[in-house]
């Protein structure tokens, strides 16, 4: 007798929320840094992935299927299982928003100086990973199953070559020594606007030997005479427009530079509250001209010059210098402390038809961002803490309370 069977689902159905509260964080080690996936911050990186099995009896085999099921008008059963697992296509994002994943491009630097003295570069500089993705989703992915807290990137550096006039090259400005970047999409014109005008002031600046470099002494102004507009900026417990809106993106990519390259970081602040502009959490750095500088020491033997440029919506700090051989590793971000952000807070307004809302600025999670940095030079290595205390923030919405006339 021929049997009819429907296929048997056992599904374990579970929003990408409730599974990053399951999911202990994972590690992922590249050579020189470790970026740590909080599922928790960052719950779109989980998606529920199908599993089909073959039951037999007793025998369950899987069944790599494509579309959809078989017909079960069969002998068998189909179970299907739904498991956690990681997202590639989010993961992909997620990097290229941390500025970690760059393709591979074969570009050179020259640097020389005009009559006037005035730097001159030619070409426009790289590094970066390029990372084999499908491998890293496997590895991702059975790091989740085993519960392993770590995974080793399977990736290579990129770097350019730099070709330096002899005079520069006298003042140890020969070869690329860190670069810092940012990703700034989904900025406003404003704050576009500022965060270019802003990058400009520090092209061909130069750093020299055992000085401090003083973001706000090159900064020196956001005036709309040098060409920055209003954009919104925090201020307490606010966020309002001022000038220069956005300039913190500049001072947050030069921090990475310096960061990154282990100078000393003479005055850093973190932000208020989690900017999603400044992905990776914890390694952001806050300026207000009068109030909060961002500073380090060149504490090489050569001069550091810097060069500044974007890319699409990225923002590159690159210092040129020599290398004296310190090596530099960054681990982070541990994230702990986590709040989730309150009730929104929600203004009535005359000004929109009853009922109508509008956002006036997004809610931000709080928690603490803590980075260690490894500077190994001559023997000896050394331990830095940079350490982010984000507060939580409720979003704020605008109600219309303005009642409409009606006909008759």
């Amino acid at each position: 007798m021929k049997r009819l069977l429907v296929g048997v689902f056992f599904c374990f159905i579970a929003t990408a929320s409730a599974a990053a509260e399951v999911v202990k964080p994972i590690t992922l080690i590249f050579d020189d840094r470790s970026i740590t996936l909080d599922f928790q911050l960052q719950p779109e990186l989980l998606q529920q992935t199908p599993i089909h099995f073959l039951r037999i009896g007793e025998l369950r085999v899987p069944l790599h299927l494509e579309g959809e099921l078989p017909p079960a008008e069969k002998l068998f059963e189909i179970e299907t299982q739904f498991v956690t697992r990681i997202s590639p296509e989010n993961l992909r994002a997620a990097l290229s928003e941390m500025s970690i994943v760059r393709e591979p491009k074969q570009s050179s630097v020259t640097i020389s100086q005009n009559e006037t003295g005035a730097i001159q570069f030619g070409g426009t500089p790289h590094d970066g990973y390029e990372i084999n993705i499908d491998r890293l989703v496997l590895l991702v992915d059975t790091a989740i199953i085993a519960e392993r807290e770590n995974v080793r990137v399977p990736a290579r550096k990129i770097f350019s070559p730099v070709t330096v006039t002899e005079e520069l090259q006298d003042r140890g400005i020969r070869e690329i020594i860190a670069i810092g970047e940012s990703n700034f999409s989904g900025s406003s014109k404003a704050r576009r606007k500022n965060i270019e005008v802003g990058a400009s002031k520090f092209n061909g600046a130069i750093v020299p030997s055992g000085k401090t470099f003083s973001f706000n002494e090159i900064l020196k102004d956001v005036e709309p005479s040098s060409g920055f507009v209003p954009e919104l900026v925090i201020k307490g417990n606010t966020t309002e427009k001022e000038q220069g809106g956005g300039v913190c993106q500049v001072s947050t990519t030069a921090f990475r530079a310096a960061l990154t390259g282990g100078f000393p970081i003479k005055s850093r602040r973190a932000h208020s509250y989690a900017v999603p502009y400044y992905k990776p959490y914890g390694i952001d750095a806050a300026v207000y001209l009068g109030q909060l500088d961002f500073r380090f020491m060149n504490d090489t033997e050569g001069d550091i010059l810097i060069q500044t440029f974007i890319e699409e919506d990225n923002l590159f700090f690159v210092f040129y210098g020599t290398d004296d051989g310190r090596n530099v590793q960054l681990e982070g971000p541990f994230i702990s402390d986590f709040k989730k952000a309150p009730t929104p807070i929600v203004y009535a307004t005359e000004d929109l038809p009853e009922g109508e809302t509008t956002l006036i600025s997004s809610q931000h999670h709080g928690f603490r961002a803590e980075w260690w940095r490894y500077i190994s030079h001559d023997g000896v290595t050394e331990r830095d803490e940079f350490i982010s205390e984000y507060r939580a923030w409720p979003a704020k919405v605008l109600r219309g309370t303005k009642k409409l006339a009606t006909e008759g």
